[in-house]
Order: structure tokens, then C-alpha cells, then sequence
């Protein structure tokens, strides 16, 4: 069934407003500790070590690659509304990068901001999925994931961010590991949480 224009226009701006929250809360509380949610900031977090670049500039370049994927396995739509998100998505940590990184970390202790970060991307994912979009990187297998079958957006990104949770891990430490661990379990979880809650705030309620 074919959208109105006036909901689709309602889409798209959900798709802005989830990839700026998602950028703004990636540059504040996830890259300073170096902490791991898993998807492509984690891996592009992991990769710093090796490469002369920013994590934002990983991060861009991952995407944009990954993103191929999605118009090969997704259906035309979707894969529009994936590029969209995960464009807006990197572009906006590339701009928010230089803005938002301060001399210390805005939140001192790295669980604190790992479980904050965690739970405004989750906010920002939910949002995003719950208009079949995406901010990109491995969200795109996530969805793909789903697509094929009856896994949830939220546990299909713990199946493929897990590991790269755990690759961050042994490289940077016990502390690291366990904020990313503890992050990456309430993005997961916070996503399906919201996506319902979503759900049950656009269906109509019974009288």
C-alpha cells in the first residue's frame, strides 16, 4: 500500500531527528571513553588503534560501504530509507565530531556514560527502525536478520554486535569491556522496548 506524501514527509523527518540524536550521543558519550556498543562506531572505535583517522572518518567510510548491501538483500524502499539514515547518520558525526569533543570527557565515569549513550541511541535506533530505516553499518544486517526471520530488531543486533563488543574488549581492557558490555545490552533491549512502545501509542486505543 502506497504512503500519502504527508506521511512520508513524516518519515524522513524521523529519520533526521533519530540520526542526529544517534550522532550527538555517539560523539558525547560513546567516543570519549572509547567505549564498544558493537556496530560500526565500535568497530570504527577498535580500528583508531591502527589507522591515522578519526573515528568519524572510520565510521563514514564503513557505512557508506556497508550500505551496498542493503539495496543488494532489502527491498527498494527500505534500502532508500538505510542509505538516507545512514548518510544523515554519518554525516552528522562528521560534522558534531569537532563541536562536541571537549579536553574531558562530559561524563567522567565510563559506565555512566556508556548506560547514557546507550540509552539515547536506543531511543534514536527505535525511532529509526520503527520507520524501516536505519543509521547504517551492521543495523543493515540486523534488519536483514529480521527480514529472513522472526528474530527481533533488538536481538538481532546483539547476535552481531556481541562480538565486536568482545574484540574491543581484549584490546582495551577490563573497563572498557564491561561499560561496553553493559551498553550494549540496554541499546539492545532499549531498542525493542521502544519500538513497542511506539507501536502501542500509534495503534488505537479501545474503547
Amino acid at each position: 500500500m502506497k504512503q500519502q506524501p504527508l506521511s512520508v514527509i513524516k518519515d524522513y523527518l524521523l529519520i533526521l531527528l533519530g540520526s542526529i540524536l544517534y550522532a550527538a550521543s555517539t560523539v558525547l558519550f560513546i567516543f570519549p571513553h572509547g567505549v564498544l556498543l558493537g556496530g560500526t562506531s565500535g568497530i570504527s572505535v577498535i580500528l583508531e588503534s591502527f589507522l591515522p583517522f578519526s573515528p568519524g572518518t572510520i565510521l563514514m567510510v564503513i557505512n557508506f560501504l556497508l550500505i551496498i548491501l542493503a539495496f543488494v538483500l532489502l527491498g527498494r524502499d527500505m534500502a532508500v530509507r538505510t542509505l538516507v539514515g545512514s548518510v544523515l547518520t554519518t554525516l552528522a558525526v562528521g560534522l558534531l565530531e569537532k563541536p562536541l569533543t571537549f579536553a574531558q570527557p562530559l561524563l567522567a565515569s565510563p559506565y555512566l556514560s556508556a548506560l547514557t549513550g546507550a540509552c539515547l541511541i536506543a531511543v534514536a535506533s527505535g525511532v529509526m527502525f520503527y520507520v524501516r530505516s536505519s543509521s547504517g553499518g551492521t543495523d543493515v544486517i540486523a534488519l536483514i536478520v529480521q527480514k529472513y526471520s522472526h528474530i527481533s530488531i533488538g536481538k538481532a543486533l546483539l547476535i552481531t554486535d556481541v562480538l565486536i563488543v568482545i574484540a574491543g574488549g581484549l584490546l582495551s581492557g577490563l573497563t572498557v569491556f564491561i561499560a561496553s558490555a553493559l551498553g550494549l545490552l540496554v541499546k539492545t533491549f532499549g531498542i525493542d522496548f521502544v519500538i513497542g512502545w511506539i507501536k502501542k501509542l500509534q495503534s488505537p486505543s479501545k474503547t
